[in-house]
C-alpha cells in the first residue's frame, strides 16, 4: 500500500523529533560528562591542596599516599601531581623516587624555587650537575620568594664545577637586593684570596663523573680544576669534549683561561670571539688585547691598551703592575715610580676595607656604611661600594657622602660603558704569532734526576715535637728551624735541629719544664753522622720551644757561631774552635724575655767589618689565656688568623765587638703591622749595600734599603714586593734570594699560603722588582701548597736555578684541603720557566709531611746539593741527591777582617761564556740557615775559565783554574783558589 503524502510528512517529524531528543541527551550527557570531568579536577586539585597542606604541616606520609594515587591518574593536573610528589619524595629523603617523579613533569611546567631548590638537590645527589644548574638558573631569572636558598645551592654547583667567577657574580647579584649585603660583602672578601678546597672538589667531581659519566658540566668541572694545576692538556681533553656536547659562554670561559695559561693566542682569540664584547667587561677585553700583543712583542701597543684599561679602571692593580714595569724597561723611572705609588695606594686601600669589614666593630650608622663605601671605592671594588652606599641611603636618605658616591659610581660606569670594545677581529692578525708550549709532564726537564731518603740509614734521627694541643693555638704550626755549619773546621757540613717540646718561658717560673733540648749531628766525612749534642756542650745549654736558627761568626775567629729563636727567648752559641759551644747570650745582650721571635739573619749592616743582626718577631700570644678559634660548621678547633693578635716589632742588633746593642729605632726599621717569618740580607739594589727583605704573614712584605750608616728606609710599595700583582698582601713564609732567570739580578721567591701560590718577584735591576709568578708557571704549580722552607738550588747542575720548598698546613680540614703536604722540586728552564717535577724526582718528593724548616747543601761533597727538611711530628728528611750528568763548582768564600763570612758579595763564574752569579746572603729559607758555601751548576763545561768576587768591601779579585766537579777556598786579597781536599776526596767525575 502507498503512503500517502501526509502519512510521510508525519513520518519524517517523528524521525526530527526523535533526533532532537537524541541530542538534547547526547548534550546532557556530555555537559554531565563535562561537570563530572570537572568535579574530578575540582576534587583533585582540592585533594592536591589538601597534600600540599599536609606538606607543609611535615606529614609527608599523608601526602605521600594522597599525591601517589593523584599522580596516577591520566594527565596528572597537568603535572602538579608528579611535580609535588617530587617535592613529597625529596623532603622525604627519597632523592631517587623525587627524580622519576620531577622526570615525569611535563617540559615548561613552571617550577617555583621550592621544587627548583628540591629537584635541583635530588640531580645533584645523583651527579647531574647541568639538570641542577639548569633548573636553578631558570627559577632565579623569574624571580619571587626564596631566591637566597636556590641562589646559595647554585653557588655550590658553581664551586663543584670550579667557576668561581660564577659565583661571584651570584652574590653580586644578590647585592643589589639585599637589605643587609654583609654576608655577601665578606663571601666576594673570601672569594679574592682564591683558597680553593681542591681536595674536595676533586671528589666531589670524581663522585659526580661515576654518577653521571655523561654529563658535560662534570666534564667541565674537570677541566677547570686540571686549569687550578696548570695541567693544559688534560684540561684540553675534557673541554674539547664539552665543545662536541655543545659549546656556551661557561665553556669559552674556561677555554679563554685555558689558552691564556698555556700560551695559544689564536686559541684566546677564539675564544674571546665566541664571547662577544657583551660577556667580556671593558677590562677583560683591553686585558686580553695587551696580553696578545706582548706575544708579538709589541710593548708599544700593550702599554697603549693598558693605559686604555687603566682609564676606565683607575685602580686595576695588573695593569699598574705590567706598566710599572714597562715604564721601567723603556727608561722611564719617574714613571714606574708613579705607577707604583698608585698601586701602594689601592694595596693600603683594600687592607683597610677588608680589616674593617672583618672588624667586630658594627656599621651601625650611616654615616659608618658610606665610609666603608669609600673604602671600597678607594680599594677597586666599585659594585661593593655601590652596595654599600645604598645600604647607607636606606638608613638616612640624606646621607650626603653616600649620595654623592653614587653618583661618582654612575660617572665612572658610564665611561667604562663609552669606552667598551665592540670587536676582538682587529686582533687577528696577532693569531699567528709564535707562542711557547709549556712541558706540564716535566718528563724531560726531570730527565735524571734522582733523590733518596737516607737520613735513617746515615744517622740523622730526629724528630721535631710541635707540643700540639687539642686548642691548636697560634703559636704551634710555626716552630721548626735547621742548619748547615762546618762547626768543627773539618770541611765537611754538620746538621743543628732546632727542637720544639712544650712552650717554656724563662723567666716565668710556673712555666712548663724545657723539651728534651737542640741535636748537633757531626759529619764523619764517610756518609755518616754521629750525634754530639753533649760533647759540643750545647746538651747543657737552657732549653726553650725552638723556633729558628741563624749561623756567622760574629766575633772574626774563623768559627760559625749559632744563634737561636724560642718561645720567649733569644739564644747565642758562641764556638770555641775545639769542637765545643760556649753559651754567651748574656754576655752579649741577648738575654732576657724576647717574646715570639722567629727567623733571623746575620750581616754586616753598617760596613764595619762585622756582622749585625736581624730577627724578625710575629705577633702577641698569651698561652694562658688565647683566643681560641673554631670552623663554624665543625667547631674543630682551627689555629687563628694571625691578622687577630697584635703583631711585634722586629729588631735589629749592632755588633759592637763583644755586644749586640739594639739600634731598632735609630735605624729607621719601623715596623707596625709585620709579623715577620723570613728573612733573607742581600744587596737587592746592587749598590754595595746588604739590604733586608722581610717576609711578612698576611700583611705587607718590608724591604729595608740600607742607606749606608745603620739606617735604613722601608720602600717595599715602591720597590714592587710588597705584594703581588693583584695588590694582595699575602701570607709570606720563607724566602729565598737567587738569580733564577739568568740574567745577573737577584730575584726573590716568598712562600705563601695555600691558594695564594709561592710568589715570584724578577728583579727589573736598581733594586725594581715586578711579580712574574704567573708567567714563569709557578702560580699554577704551587697554588695548591702551603709553603714555608724555600731554596734556590741547581739539582741537575745545568746551569740555571731551581727551586725547591717544604710544604704543609696549618689547620686539618680535610678531605676539602690538604693537610700533610709533599716537598716540591720545580726544574727551571729557558727564562726561568718552572716545571715541576716532583712526582719522578723520586720517592722523597712523594712523601705527605708537616714540613717547615729546608735547608740545601752538598751534606756528602759529591757536587751534588741535597735538602734537608724538618717536619712536625715526623722524621727529619735527607733528600740526598743521586743524580746522574752535569759537572759543578763549589767556592767557600773568606771575607779579610771580622767579616770573614763574607755575606754581601757577589760571586760571577764565567764558563764556556756562560755568567753564572750567585750571591753570599744572609739568613734565607724559613728560620734555617743554608750551606754557606756557593754551589754552580756547569753542565758540560770542563770548569770556569774565571771567578770574580766582589767582596763586601768593595774589592774586586779574579781566580782563574777553577775545574768541574771541585771545591775551592778563594780568599780576599788573594787571587789563587785554594783547592777544597775534603771536598774533591768526596767528590765524583760524572762526565768523561
Amino acid at each position: 500500500m502507498r503512503m500517502t503524502t501526509a502519512t510521510r510528512g508525519s513520518s519524517m517529524m517523528q524521525r526530527r523529533r526523535r533526533w532532537r531528543r537524541l541530542g538534547i541527551i547526547a548534550g546532557l550527557l556530555a555537559l554531565a560528562w563535562a561537570l563530572l570531568i570537572q568535579l574530578d579536577t575540582w576534587r583533585a586539585r582540592d585533594e592536591l591542596r589538601r597534600a600540599q597542606q599536609e606538606i607543609a604541616n611535615g606529614r609527608l606520609q599523608a601526602a605521600h599516599r594522597q599525591l601517589t594515587v593523584l599522580a596516577a591518574r591520566p594527565g596528572a593536573l597537568d603535572g602538579a601531581a608528579d611535580y609535588w610528589l617530587g617535592i613529597c619524595e625529596a623532603l622525604g629523603g627519597r632523592p631517587n623516587a623525587a627524580l622519576r617523579a620531577f622526570d615525569r613533569v611535563p617540559e615548561g611546567y613552571a617550577f617555583d624555587p621550592l621544587g627548583a631548590y628540591l629537584e635541583a638537590k635530588a640531580n645533584l645527589w645523583r651527579g647531574r650537575l647541568r639538570d641542577a644548574e639548569r633548573r636553578l638558573e631558570q627559577a632565579l631569572a623569574r624571580g619571587g620568594p626564596g631566591r637566597d636558598q636556590v641562589r646559595d645551592l647554585l653557588s655550590h654547583i658553581y664551586q663543584i664545577e670550579v667557576r668561581f667567577d660564577d659565583v661571584k657574580a651570584l652574590h653580586y647579584a644578590s647585592l643589589a637586593e639585599a637589605q643587609d649585603p654583609n654576608r655577601d660583602l665578606k663571601e666576594l672578601s673570601n672569594l679574592d684570596l682564591a683558597r680553593l678546597p681542591y681536595e674536595g672538589l676533586k671528589g666531589a667531581l670524581e663522585k659526580a663523573g661515576q654518577l653521571a659519566p655523561q654529563d658535560d658540566r662534570v666534564w667541565l668541572g674537570k677541566a677547570r680544576l686540571a686549569l687550578q694545576r696548570g695541567r693544559w692538556d688534560e684540561a684540553s681533553l675534557w673541554l674539547r669534549r664539552c665543545r662536541e656536547a655543545g659549546a656556551d659562554e661557561p665553556l669559552w670561559r674556561a677555554w679563554l683561561e685555558w689558552a691564556r695559561g698555556s700560551g695559544r693566542p689564536a686559541e684566546a682569540l677564539e675564544a674571546a670571539r665566541q664571547l662577544g664584547p657583551g660577556q667580556l667587561d671593558p677590562g677583560e677585553l683591553l686585558e686580553l688585547r695587551a696580553w696578545l700583543h706582548q706575544h708579538r712583542g709589541e710593548s708599544e701597543v700593550e702599554t697603549s691598551a693598558l693605559e686604555r684599561w687603566l682609564r676606565i679602571e683607575p685602580t686595576a692593580t695588573r695593569a699598574l703592575e705590567r706598566l710599572a714595569e714597562l715604564a721601567h724597561r723603556a727608561g722611564r723611572p719617574d714613571r714606574a715610580a708613579e705607577l707604583r705609588r698608585r698601586k701602594a695606594e689601592v694595596e693600603r686601600a683594600m687592607e683597610a676595607y677588608r680589616d674593617r669589614l672583618w672588624s667586630d666593630e658594627p656599621l651601625r650608622t650611616a654615616a659608618d656604611r658610606a665610609g666603608l663605601a669609600r673604602m671600597a671605592e678607594a680599594a677597586g671594588r666599585p659594585r661593593e661600594a655601590r652596595a654599600l652606599y645604598t645600604w647607607s641611603m636606606k638608613a638616612d636618605p640624606g646621607e650626603p657622602s653616600a649620595r654623592e658616591g653614587l653618583a661618582r659610581l654612575d660617572r665612572a660606569d658610564a665611561r667604562r660603558s663609552d669606552a667598551h670594545p665592540t670587536e676582538v677581529d682587529p686582533w687577528a692578525e696577532t693569531a699567528s704569532s709564535p707562542s711557547p708550549r709549556r712541558d706540564e709532564s716535566g718528563a724531560e726537564a726531570g730527565r735524571g734526576l734522582a733523590f733518596t731518603d737516607d737520613a735513617e740509614a746515615v744517622g740523622l734521627r730526629f724528630v721535631y715535637d710541635t707540643a700540639e694541643t687539642h686548642l691548636h693555638q697560634l703559636p704551634e704550626p710555626f716552630g721548626g728551624g735547621l742548619a748547615l755549619l762546618d762547626y768543627d773546621g773539618d770541611g765537611w757540613l754538620d746538621v743543628y735541629c732546632a727542637q720544639g717540646g712544650p712552650f717554656a718561658d724563662p723567666s716565668d717560673p710556673g712555666s712548663p719544664p724545657p723539651g728534651p733540648g737542640d741535636r748537633l749531628f757531626h759529619n764523619r766525612g764517610d756518609g755518616t753522622f754521629e750525634d754530639l749534642t753533649d760533647p759540643s756542650g750545647i746538651g747543657r745549654f737552657p732549653r726553650g720551644h725552638g723556633h729558628g736558627i741563624a749561623v756567622g761568626d760574629i766575633d772574626g775567629d774563623g768559627h760559625p757561631d749559632v744563634f737561636l729563636t724560642r718561645w720567649r727567648s733569644y739564644a747565642l752559641y758562641r764556638n770555641c774552635g775545639d769542637g765545643t759551644f760556649e753559651d754567651v747570650t748574656d754576655a752579649w745582650g741577648l738575654g732576657g724575655r724576647r717574646d715570639w721571635p722567629t727567623s733571623a739573619a746575620f750581616a754586616d749592616l753598617d760596613a764595619d767589618g762585622d756582622l749585625d743582626l736581624y730577627v724578625c718577631h710575629y705577633a702577641a700570644w698569651d698561652l694562658a689565656n688565647p683566643q681560641i678559634c673554631r670552623d663554624p660548621e665543625t667547631q674543630a678547633y682551627l689555629n687563628c688568623n694571625p691578622l687577630l693578635a697584635e703583631a711585634l716589632p722586629d729588631r735589629l742588633f749592632r755588633n759592637d765587638g763583644g755586644q749586640f746593642v739594639d739600634v731598632t729605632a735609630d735605624s729607621g726599621v719601623v715596623d707596625r703591622d709585620g709579623r715577620g717569618l723570613g728573612v733573607v740580607a742581600a744587596d737587592l739594589d746592587a749598590d754595595g749595600r746588604v739590604d733586608l727583605f722581610v717576609a711578612n704573614d698576611s700583611s705587607a712584605n718590608f724591604l729595608f734599603r740600607n742607606l749606608g750608616g745603620m739606617r735604613f728606609e722601608e720602600i717595599a710599595h715602591a720597590a714592587g714586593v710588597a705584594g703581588n700583582a693583584s695588590g694582595l698582601y699575602q701570607a709570606g713564609m720563607g724566602v729565598a734570594a737567587g738569580d733564577l732567570n739568568s740574567d745577573g739580578l737577584i730575584d726573590l721567591a716568598v712562600t705563601n699560603f695555600y691558594g695564594e701560590s709561592t710568589t715570584y718577584y724578577r728583579n727589573l735591576d736598581g733594586g725594581f722588582f715586578t711579580d712574574a709568578t704567573a708567567a714563569i708557571g709557578l702560580a699554577v704549580a704551587s697554588r695548591h701548597q702551603l709553603g714555608f722552607g724555600v731554596a734556590f738550588l741547581d739539582a741537575n747542575d745545568d746551569g740555571r736555578l731551581d727551586l725547591v720548598s717544604a710544604n704543609g698546613h696549618v689547620n686539618d680540614l680535610r678531605p676539602n684541603y690538604p693537610y700533610l703536604m709533599p716537598a716540591q722540586l720545580l726544574v727551571g728552564g729557558s727564562g726561568g720557566l718552572l716545571t715541576d717535577v716532583s712526582d719522578i724526582a723520586g720517592a722523597p718528593w712523594r712523601v705527605p709531611r708537616m714540613g717547615r724548616g729546608l735547608v740545601v747543601g752538598d751534606l756528602d761533597n759529591d757536587g751534588r746539593q741535597d735538602v734537608l727538611i724538618q717536619s712536625h711530628n715526623q722524621p727529619l728528611a735527607y733528600f740526598h741527591n743521586r743524580t746522574e750528568g752535569g759537572r759543578s763548582l763549589t767556592l767557600r768564600l773568606e771575607g779579610r777582617g771580622f767579616n770573614r763570612d763574607a755575606i754581601g758579595a757577589r760571586v760571577v763564574v764565567v764558563a764556556r761564556g756562560q755568567h753564572l752569579v750567585a750571591w753570599r746572603t744572609g739568613g734565607g729559607s724559613y728560620q734555617s740557615a743554608n750551606d754557606p758555601r756557593l754551589h754552580f751548576g756547569l753542565g758540560n763545561a770542563p770548569g770556569g775559565e774565571y771567578a770574580e768576587v766582589t767582596w763586601p768591601s768593595g774589592h774586586v779579585d779574579r781566580y782563574v783554574g777553577l775545574s768541574g766537579c771541585d771545591g775551592y777556598l778563594l780568599r780576599e786579597g788573594r787571587c789563587e783558589p785554594e783547592p777544597l781536599v775534603e771536598y774533591s776526596a768526596g767528590g765524583r767525575k760524572r762526565l768523561p
